[in-house]
C-alpha cells in the first residue's frame, strides 16, 4: 500500500486543527520536546510534529524552499554556517544554535548537577568539573571539528564524527578522548583533502563566534557524558549506576531554567520570533 501524502495546503493547515498559530515539522521523536520549550519561550502557540527522520525532513525541506510550501520547519543546524550552500537558509527554517540540539541539551549542567545529587542524596556541586570537562573534550577533538566540516563542505562522503564516540574513547566506560585514536583517524583520512581545504575551514572555525563545543555532533557527545555522570556518582556514592540515553534525555531536555543567560538558547528564541512576525 503506498504511503499516504498530504498536499503542500494540507501540510500547512495542520496546525489549526490543533489551534495553534502555526504548523512546525522536526526530524525526529526526541525533537518535538525541545521544539515545544523553544516556541514556550517566544510565546508562540505551535503544532510541532516529527516527520519520521532525516530523509522524511529533507523532503519538507524541498518543499519549503523549492515549492513555496508555507509551514516551519525547525532542524539541527549541522554546522549549515559553514557550507558553501547554506541548505537551511531559509526565512521558514530555524535550526538549532549548535551542530543538533543535543549541544545545548548536554550543556545546561544544572539538571545534571541536580540529578547526581538526587543519586548521591547529598548535594554535590560538580558543575565547575563539568565545565572543565567540557573543554577539554572540545579541544580533543578539534581536528575531527575541522575534518567533519571539511568532509560536508568538500562533499568527501567520508564519515568523521559517527554515531557516537566509542571508538575515540581511551576506554568503553571512559569519558576522555583519547588523542593517539583520534590523530590515527585523522592520518587515515587526511589524503582525501587538500591542504587547502583543511587550511580554508580552520580560517572559518577562527572567525566563528560559537565556542567548539557547539560544532560538535550531538550524539557523538552522548556516551562520553553518560560515562562522565556514571563516574561522578560512583565517586560520591560508592556504587555505579546504571544510565540510559533515555534517563539522559529526560533530565537535559528542558531548556527554559536561566535561558535568558544562554546564548545558544536565546540566539534561537530571537529567531523564531522573527518566524511569528512572517506566519
Amino acid at each position: 500500500m503506498a504511503e499516504l501524502e498530504y498536499s503542500n495546503e494540507a501540510l500547512e493547515a495542520k496546525g489549526l486543527f490543533y489551534n495553534k498559530e502555526i504548523t512546525v515539522y522536526v526530524e525526529g521523536k526526541d525533537d518535538p520536546l525541545f521544539w515545544e520549550n523553544i516556541f514556550d519561550l517566544a510565546e508562540i502557540e505551535a503544532h510541532i510534529e516529527d516527520v519520521g527522520g532525516k530523509k522524511e525532513l529533507e523532503k519538507y525541506l524541498k518543499k519549503v524552499t523549492e515549492e513555496g510550501a508555507d509551514f516551519f520547519i525547525a532542524a539541527d543546524n549541522d554546522n549549515g554556517e559553514f557550507m558553501k550552500d547554506d541548505p537551511l537558509n531559509h526565512p521558514n527554517i530555524v535550526r538549532s544554535y549548535g551542530y543538533s540540539i543535543e549541544n545545548s541539551m548536554y550543556g545546561h549542567l544544572v539538571p545534571i548537577e541536580k540529578n547526581i545529587s538526587n543519586f548521591c542524596r547529598k548535594k554535590l556541586e560538580v558543575s565547575d568539573d563539568f565545565e572543565k570537562w567540557m573543554n577539554d573534550f572540545s579541544q580533543k577533538v578539534y581536528e575531527l571539528i575541522v575534518y567533519d566540516i571539511a568532509n560536508n563542505r568538500f562533499g568527501k562522503g567520508i564519515s568523521v564524527f559517527g554515531d557516537n564516540c566509542y571508538r575515540f574513547l581511551k576506554k568503553q566506560n571512559s569519558y576522555e578522548i583519547c588523542s593517539d585514536k583520534t590523530s590515527q583517524f585523522i592520518s587515515s583520512i587526511e589524503n582525501e583533502f587538500d591542504k587547502e581545504e583543511i587550511d580554508e575551514v580552520r580560517e572559518l572555525i577562527s572567525k566563528s563566534e560559537k565556542e567548539l563545543w557547539f560544532l560538535i555532533k550531538g550524539h557523538f557527545i552522548t556516551h562520553a557524558l553518560l560515562n562522565l555522570i556514571t563516574h561522578t556518582i560512583k565517586k560520591h556514592n560508592g556504587s555505579k549506576k546504571s544510565m540510559t540515553t533515555d534517563f539522559l534525555y529526560s533530565i537535559t531536555i528542558d531548556c527554559k531554567e536561566g535561558w535568558k543567560n544562554r546564548i545558544d538558547i536565546r540566539t534561537v528564541v530571537e529567531r523564531v520570533k522573527e518566524l511569528g512576525k512572517i506566519a
